[in-house]
């Protein structure tokens, strides 16, 4: 017995905390990866190997049967990219590595920015983990994910260098130095994703915030920040369509898709999924949270670096979580920017209830407070969590539809669910769709006709010319499935899991 204290005596240093928490947050991200909810990354895989081909950004639609004529525009053309090399390299596999990567990537860049904000491992892991299961729909290998690495890697590279660099160099080569990294990073930005255009000025502020705190001579820290705040904003005008195309492109984004799009609806809109409602209210509790924190911190102090890098984050992340209140897609944004800082007002908190439960006479809540019992818990929780997360693993982002787009007739004209038609994208070329995610293509007639379809509400039952259907019946039976089953000119013709295929009657 004497053995089991020493060794887990051992696990209770601060380079063991580290690493336990590594271990969760891979380990987090590989279960996540190996199966995910979204569809759009499958049917940019394939626009990723047309790119990887020397197809224009810009090209004329081929991937469906009913066209809405002019060139679709990607938004993301560079994670595009990045996709279908990592598909071209391996397959399923390699969109699961590159999911792993940039998830892990991005899990450990808030754990290093907690740490950073003054957060200890262990509760940082709770604080990061809570933020992580309330935006599980945004995890995956989302152009937004990767965008979110960008703005985490922002803010801690503005934090070491106004901790080390920044106060080694004169102010003309750190205005310099800052001009040409705050303009590339906002280039990359853009092309990664064009939500940048907004995202890279805003950077530019939370550079300036941070410069504000840094301990630096005046001189340097006006240097810096006009060369975040001029770099920063110039990254638009090298964006894939340049600042006028790119404001075009996003512009028509939310003609389309406001009000019509789940993740550019309200969040308090009637008929939408009851945890769309509780993360924008756990947004509203935590920007709250964050508010009353950090006017804590500033007037208790010291007014320091570490609170400058808090201040930042709010700066994006407070304005997000109040967008997300009109529109789902900001509250991820928020969310996943505000995970650092949900981190560190955790250890505030257990900080807090430690020092009470300290001076409570006769308590023993105190002696589990320390960190041992839950060391010893979390790594006996990831060993046995080890096994599941490798069967886990083995699905490696192969889509649950896989099976049932394998069967669908060579060359068929595909009427589905958006969905299912971005993995029939990607694994069967010779099969074009109605409708897929491209919803700023399409626009906002096709997309209210595809749900009008879908309830059985259309002008036909199906848009004429489709020669096969496939849909989802993860929520229930519609109408339509029902018609389709009881039509003399469609026939069911397999279902794999929850979805079903149709095909013409024989005799049609």
């Amino acid at each position: 017995m004497g053995r089991v204290r020493a060794a887990l005596s051992g696990v209770a240093t601060p380079r063991w905390d580290r690493l336990l928490v590594a271990i969760w947050l891979v380990g987090f991200a590989v279960a996540r990866s190996a199966r995910f909810n979204e569809r759009d990354p499958y049917w940019q895989v394939r626009a990723g190997l047309e790119n990887l081909a020397g197809q224009p950004l810009a090209r004329p639609d081929t991937w469906s049967w009913a066209p809405v004529g002019g060139d679709w525009y990607q938004n993301s053309p560079l994670w595009d990219s990045f996709l279908g090399l990592g598909y071209a390299g391996g397959g399923f596999w390699g969109l699961f590595a590159v999911t792993v990567l940039t998830m892990a990537g991005y899990f450990l860049l808030a754990e290093r920015l907690a740490l950073r904000l003054g957060a200890r491992p262990l509760p940082s892991l709770a604080g990061l983990l809570a933020v992580f299961c309330s935006t599980l729909a945004m995890l995956s290998p989302r152009a937004t994910l990767a965008a979110q690495v960008l703005i985490l890697g922002a803010v801690l590279i503005a934090l070491e260098w106004a901790d080390g660099p920044a106060r080694r160099l004169s102010w003309p080569v750190n205005l310099t130095l800052g001009f040409v990294l705050a303009m590339g990073l906002s280039t990359l930005g853009n092309w990664v994703h064009l939500s940048f255009l907004l995202i890279g000025p805003g950077l530019g502020v939370v550079w300036l915030v941070v410069w504000f705190f840094a301990p630096v001579t005046r001189a340097v820290k006006t240097a810096l920040s006009v060369a975040g705040l001029v770099g920063w904003g110039l990254g638009p005008l090298l964006s894939p369509y340049g600042l006028v195309g790119g404001l075009e492109r996003t512009a028509a984004v939310q003609a389309a898709c406001q009000g019509v799009v789940v993740e550019w609806s309200s969040p308090f809109t009637a008929g939408l999924p009851v945890e769309l409602l509780a993360m924008a209210l756990i947004a509203t509790v935590i920007s709250a949270w964050a508010a009353v924190w950090l006017w804590r911190r500033v007037r208790r102090g010291p007014v320091d670096l570490a609170l400058g890098a808090a201040l930042a984050l709010a700066t994006i992340a407070v304005p997000a979580c109040l967008a997300g209140l009109t529109a789902i897609r900001f509250l991820g944004i928020g969310l996943l920017t505000m995970a650092p800082l949900v981190a560190a007002m955790v250890t505030t908190a257990v900080d807090g209830i430690r020092r009470r439960w300290q001076h409570t006479a006769g308590s023993r809540w105190w002696e589990y407070t320390t960190g041992r019992v839950w060391r010893v818990v979390l790594w006996l929780t990831a060993a046995v969590l080890t096994v599941p997360t490798v069967v886990l693993a083995a699905n490696h982002a192969v889509p649950a539809e896989a099976e049932l787009v394998a069967k669908l007739p060579a060359g068929c004209l595909l009427y589905s669910d958006v969905g299912i038609a971005g993995p029939t994208i990607l694994l069967r070329p010779d099969v074009r769709v109605w409708i897929d995610g491209r919803a700023d293509y399409y626009g906002r007639d096709r997309i209210l006709s595809s749900y009008r379809y879908r309830i059985g509400e259309g002008d036909h039952l199906i848009p004429v010319g489709a020669t096969c259907v496939a849909l989802d019946l993860s929520l229930g039976e519609s109408d339509l499935v029902r018609k389709l089953d009881e039509s003399p000119e469609w026939q069911p013709a397999g279902q794999v899991d929850v979805y079903r295929l149709w095909l013409p009657r024989h005799d049609r």
